[in-house]
């Protein structure tokens, strides 16, 4: 098994990123109460220039010229940003994922929420916990991870990643909790991404269930997962795997 092939690509990674609207801009349908339509104190088109900066070194293998170059200079401005804000902040890649963290914040009685009009802040973090966890430093990976799930409690990518740490870690109930979250989270994505979002949570649950030797229900997931991304050459090579693992298990 390949634990390798469970990481997002970054064709997705980068098509996703800067694909959120706030509520109030991208649909006529009024967003549940509270939220606030404040203007960003931030120049958002400069710190996504430094999103992809970090992209870019990441790709490049500079993890750590990513995580304390243009990473940590978008976290420390939206960080200063919003230090004294009384609002609970957000920030969602969808219009789905928007209402759903106002309906929250609804819910909850709190004073007042905002979803930021787009998700850098959170993909900083993200990236770091990616880069961290790349350089096999997992107690930061998780760190960051965390923080960009703070931000964005439902983003599936996020809690994919949180999985693959645990998964490192070979803290299996952790991972298989954050591979099952990721697979519901998905909903909430924007659309041309949920089924490769799903799929990454399917096939994340499936080494996981391989792994505690539940080799019924990790062929369940890949299968889950060719039924609806069929030909998907990953799910094919670990269900072939864990048929193997299954035909031994007989004999």
């Amino acid at each position: 098994m390949a634990s390798a092939c469970l990481r997002m690509g970054f064709a997705l990674l980068a098509l996703g990123w800067g694909a959120a609207a706030h509520p109030q801009t991208e649909s006529n349908a009024p967003a549940p109460a509270p939220a606030a339509s404040a203007r960003s104190p931030v120049d958002d088109a400069a710190q996504e220039q430094l999103l992809q900066q970090a992209m870019t070194q990441i790709r490049a293998g500079k993890n750590a010229d990513a995580i304390h170059g243009p990473l940590a200079q978008i976290i420390h401005t939206y960080e200063t940003a919003y230090a004294h804000s009384k609002m609970r902040i957000y920030c969602a890649q969808s219009m789905t994922e928007a209402l759903l963290y106002m309906g929250m914040a609804s819910s909850k009685h709190q004073q007042s929420a905002q979803v930021l009009s787009k998700p850098t802040w959170a993909m900083a973090y993200y990236l770091s916990g990616y880069a961290y966890g790349s350089m096999g430093d997992m107690a930061h990976s998780e760190a960051s991870l965390k923080q960009a799930l703070l931000l964005s409690p439902f983003n599936s990518q996020f809690l994919s990643e949180l999985g693959n740490v645990y998964e490192n870690e070979k803290n299996w109930p952790s991972a298989l909790e954050a591979f099952q979250s990721a697979d519901a989270a998905a909903e909430f994505a924007p659309p041309e991404q949920k089924i490769a979002l799903r799929c990454h949570a399917l096939r994340g649950q499936g080494y996981v269930l391989v792994e505690l030797h539940k080799l019924d229900e990790a062929a369940q997931k890949y299968n889950d997962c060719l039924r609806i991304k069929p030909g998907d050459e990953v799910s094919i090579r670990e269900l072939g795997y864990v048929w193997g693992l299954q035909v031994k298990a007989a004999k």
